[in-house]
């Protein structure tokens, strides 16, 4: 019997040893598991982060928004441009003799299309020849009447101009208003507006970098939100909307798109020979 009772014994304890050990194996085995799993887990996550770094490595840097406007924009905002259509980069430049007339846009803005369509020509020859200086205030309200924002987007581009290239500001703002879109529709993409820019005259690789990644948007925003909080710079007049065109003080009032109008009020508040 005690053989029997031992040979059982034996038989027991070789059944918890053989249980022990597969307890041990299948703890090692899950063990083993953990680290392959974490170990994939790390790799897959090695590999995103990889992945992402690529991507976000292979894509050009967007440029930040400038805080301030073009280095020209030195007129409350504004941007002068004087005898031979050349913009005025230093205030000492400035004749205090010769009448400057200000005129504050919107390049999406139908009226001021109105009014730079007629006059643009005569201020041309009248600002060429050195009888007046044409400060221009390119700001942006109107982004809610065009469906791809083109308004900033407009605006930053001639600021772009203006900053880097300042000796073609004066064609590019009129050919910006020969490609304004009608109003609720689609304007010229940066791209079309680089190539618009290269028409002109553009060729400052850093002017058409700045047309293509806008930097000048939320300046010239802005510029379009303030402008209705305070007087005219250099006068005591509220801002009534674009086109707003002011000489010595008084604003033209007078009908939009006759330039005959126009050229009589100029004369009259800033006679010249």
């Amino acid at each position: 019997m005690s053989n029997e009772r031992l040979t059982r014994d034996q038989q027991r304890e070789a059944a918890r040893a053989k249980a022990k050990a597969m307890r041990e194996a299948q703890k090692k085995s899950e063990g083993r598991k953990k680290v392959v799993l974490v170990a994939s887990s790390v790799l897959a996550g090695l590999g995103i982060i990889a992945g992402v770094w690529w991507a976000a490595s292979s894509q050009p840097p967007t440029p930040p928004e400038a805080k301030d406007g073009p280095v020209t924009a030195i007129f409350d905002g504004g941007i002068r441009v004087g005898k031979d259509l050349q913009v005025i980069t230093s205030k000492s430049q400035v004749d205090p003799n010769v009448p400057n007339i200000v005129l504050y846009q919107d390049l999406q803005c139908p009226a001021c299309k109105a009014f730079e369509v007629p006059n643009m020509p005569q201020l041309r020859e009248l600002v060429s020849a050195g009888k007046y200086t044409l400060e221009i205030h390119p700001i942006s309200f109107l982004d809610g009447n065009s469906v791809n924002e083109y308004s900033s987007r407009a605006a930053n581009a001639l600021l772009c101009v203006a900053d880097k290239s300042p000796g073609n500001f004066f064609d590019y703002n009129e050919a910006l208003y020969s490609n304004q879109p009608d109003e609720g529709t689609a304007g010229p993409s940066n791209e079309d507006l680089s190539t618009i820019a290269q028409q002109t005259g553009v060729t400052e690789p850093a002017a058409l970098e700045c047309i293509t990644n806008p930097v000048f948007t939320t300046w010239a925003k802005n510029k379009g939100s303030v402008v209705w909080t305070q007087k005219v710079p250099g006068s005591t007049l509220d801002f009534s909307g674009t086109p707003f065109v002011m000489v010595n003080g008084q604003q033209y009032r007078g009908e939009t798109a006759n330039a005959a109008m126009f050229l009589q009020w100029l004369q009259t508040v800033a006679p010249v020979n």
